[in-house]
């Protein structure tokens, strides 16, 4: 075997063991990025679901009706 022979085929070896490198390289790109918006689209809903529950303690909180339930409330349990 000649050294441009030697050559050339260390080459084309080179050449098709990046080709691979690369399409693996792709494909967990491609996985990783399918988790991520999977863990995107999870904290998305615990967001709203968080939001909702705020907005619900602050309307019983500031309900003027609440209050009057939570005084009556605690003159039972001083009585």
């Amino acid at each position: 075997m000649s050294t441009w022979t030697a050559i050339a085929l260390i080459s084309v070896a080179g050449i098709v063991a990046g080709i691979f490198s690369d399409k693996g390289k792709k494909q967990n790109s491609r996985e990783i990025t399918k988790e991520l918006n999977a863990i995107h689209d999870k904290l998305d809903a615990l967001e709203n679901d968080l939001r909702d529950r705020v907005e619900t303690l602050e309307r019983i909180v500031t309900n003027p009706g609440e209050d009057l339930k939570r005084q009556f409330d605690h003159l039972d349990k001083a009585s």
